[in-house]
């Protein structure tokens, strides 16, 4: 029985692709060209800036700013994984994909981080800014956000720097309705703080959002 690579969504121009250097901090990487032009439409147009130009014909150089070393090497372990079975990494390294990822608009590798990072431990307000920032849909940082807004300490100066006017203002209003929502008053329907939390962040899609287990909890 033959097995069409074609059918199976493998482009055989991959094979032939040539060879791109990017440049970060004055150190050069020679990757192939093909995956990074496919995966991401902003570094196409940077590297392969005319449409009449093909990857067999040229081997171009491209230096890349806001971005550093540590950071695109860590993108480039995504296609170089020596393992073809284990993609483990520590939650630093999908922060910094995550990044690259948005700043390049590579929507699959964008997938495959937050898939890993739904499920890393690290600090709730670290999660929320860092999401932010890579414009990510709110909704998947839920689990920090009702972290931050059901704790009894306020929000430090440390962190209201970290955050930012606009998210500080946010986690303000979240926390004032589930503590006006506490309050005892007859005949009220009190919500649980997980729904009020998502009446202001935006709810995602169903098969996003983690299971939750009776507790109220997610995993």
């Amino acid at each position: 029985m033959s097995f069409d690579l074609k059918a199976a969504g493998c482009s055989l121009d991959s094979f032939n692709a040539s060879t791109v250097t990017l440049i970060v901090e004055g150190k050069q990487y020679r990757v192939n060209g093909f995956f990074l032009g496919r995966d991401s439409p902003v570094l196409h147009e940077m590297v392969w800036p005319s449409v009449s130009d093909t990857l067999a014909e040229l081997e171009p150089e491209c230096t890349l700013s806001g971005v550093t070393k540590e950071e695109l090497e860590h993108l480039l372990w995504i296609y170089y994984n020596p393992s073809i079975e284990e993609y483990w990494a520590p939650s630093a390294v999908w922060r910094n994909i995550l990044k690259l990822a948005d700043m390049w608009q590579m929507t699959r590798i964008k997938d495959i981080a937050l898939s890993h990072l739904r499920h890393a431990k690290f600090d709730p307000i670290e999660k929320i800014k860092d999401y932010e920032r890579d414009h990510v849909a709110r909704y998947e940082a839920r689990d920090a956000y009702l972290q931050v807004c059901t704790r009894e300490e306020s929000l430090t100066p440390a962190e209201f720097q970290a955050l930012g006017m606009d998210l500080v203002l946010l986690i303000m209003q979240i926390r004032e309705r589930i503590i006006a929502n506490r309050q005892p008053a007859e005949g009220k329907e009190k919500s649980r703080d997980e729904d009020i939390v998502d009446a202001m962040i935006g709810r995602g899609p169903l098969t996003i959002m983690s299971e939750r287990y009776d507790d109220g909890t997610y995993c």
